[in-house]
């Protein structure tokens, strides 16, 4: 088998996401996705990748990867996360994995050892239908209830920020147990996280207190703060936040300043979650070597795809350490995480986004995991178990470049 063909799909009413398919001789076709700088990557993928890629056998995932990182067409050398170079090795690295899961007639699941669990559980990330792709603002008009215009999309953004027990409830009620919302954003926002005042601590605050009074302790609430702060006031955060017993605090500094974050967890009866932002095996082995952190949160399209993905298990499974993918973003990673998360023992909890998959995800791809009672399940059939829907491939607006032998 030989890969002879790579496409890069980009459409601008969803500017954000970019999506990778790899063709090859024998008519299999993986899929890939990642998230953000669409255009910059797609021309790097075509510049580069490609013509490392084509004409070899895409089943060797573990060489493409290294070679990809370290050695191979691109020859990058920089900090290992997050950039154009390595948001594209992820998308494709994604496709490898889908091509050889096929290619065996087996879920990328069961191509990593096989399932630990048939389901697993969901949080909700209270973003909005519109969150994190500019083109999605208009399917976030309101009706005034925290509902969107169609459907029964929620926007959980401006309800987290409006009613924020009422958000609570409206999950428990579809038996979701646990949430993530970022009530001091805009605080660290209008001071670039040089300081918080009274009221803005109060008003954070008070969200909080308004969760534990409606539900109490049957939500587990997760504190998201986008590594916006600074050491002192995050100390102040901290020493406040935490009576309300948060189920973790999440990216509260700079994800460079390991040592900052290691003196806040020591200073914190609450756990510590990172990161996003570096998610690599490099900065994981660095953040557990300064006792940093109690969960591990990474996203698949941000640092390698899945084959960092699983050094990133493994090595916090030595450690004892839980991991809990990051997904914001697209759908397909989305459903890289689950295939992760049901094969790995020491996967916690996926994080989704019911404002997506309620909404624009059925759109952009074939088949989505199920959700039902709080809990994912597995997807059916063989690689990650979906496509690219016939919408996105044949809309009038969708932009799609190929590179091939």
């Amino acid at each position: 088998m030989k890969v002879t063909a790579i496409e890069t799909i980009w459409n601008p009413a969803w500017s954000n996401f970019l999506w990778v398919r790899v063709e090859t001789d024998e008519g299999i076709t993986g899929l890939g996705e990642t998230f953000r700088h669409a255009q910059p990557i797609a021309s790097y993928l075509h510049s580069q990748i490609a013509g490392y890629l084509l004409g070899r056998d895409p089943r060797a995932t573990n060489a493409h990867a290294d070679a990809l990182l370290n050695h191979g067409g691109n020859r990058f050398s920089g900090y290992p996360t997050r950039s154009v170079e390595i948001r594209a090795n992820s998308a494709v690295d994604i496709a490898l994995w889908d091509i050889r899961a096929r290619a065996l007639n087996v879920s990328v699941c069961e191509l990593m050892g096989g399932p630990v669990r048939d389901s697993i559980p969901i949080y909700n990330t209270c973003a909005g239908p519109g969150y994190n792709w500019a083109a999605g603002q208009a399917r976030a008009r309101m009706a005034g209830d925290g509902q969107a215009a169609a459907g029964n999309v929620t926007d959980d953004l401006d309800w987290q920020e409006r009613d924020p027990a009422g958000l609570a409830e409206s999950l428990l009620d579809e038996g979701i147990t646990a949430m993530k919302i970022w009530p001091f954003d805009k605080a660290a926002e209008a001071t670039r996280g040089h300081r918080i005042s009274g009221a803005d601590l109060r008003d954070g605050l008070q969200k909080l207190d308004a969760i534990r009074t409606a539900v109490d302790d049957r939500m587990d609430v997760m504190l998201e703060y986008h590594g916006l702060w600074r050491p002192a006031p995050a100390r102040r955060i901290l020493q406040e936040t935490d009576r309300f017993k948060p189920f973790w605090h999440e990216d509260i500094v700079s994800m460079t300043e390991i040592p900052a974050l290691a003196e806040l967890r020591a200073q914190s009866t609450t756990p510590f979650a990172g990161s996003e932002n570096h998610g690599t095996a490099v900065w994981v082995r660095d953040a557990l070597a300064a006792k940093a952190l109690d969960y591990v949160h990474y996203d698949i399209g941000w640092i390698g795809g899945l084959s960092e993905a699983l050094r990133v298990a493994y090595l916090t499974s030595a450690h004892d350490v839980m991991i809990a993918p990051h997904d914001c973003t697209g759908p397909v990673v989305w459903i890289a995480n689950l295939h992760l998360s049901l094969a790995m023992p020491n996967a916690l909890i996926l994080e989704s986004v019911r404002a997506f998959y309620k909404g624009i995800y059925p759109e952009l791809v074939t088949h989505l995991p199920q959700i039902a009672n709080g809990t994912a399940t597995a997807m059916d059939g063989p690689g990650l178990g979906t496509e690219l829907s016939d919408f996105v491939l044949s809309h009038p607006d969708t932009q799609i470049q190929r590179s091939a032998l």
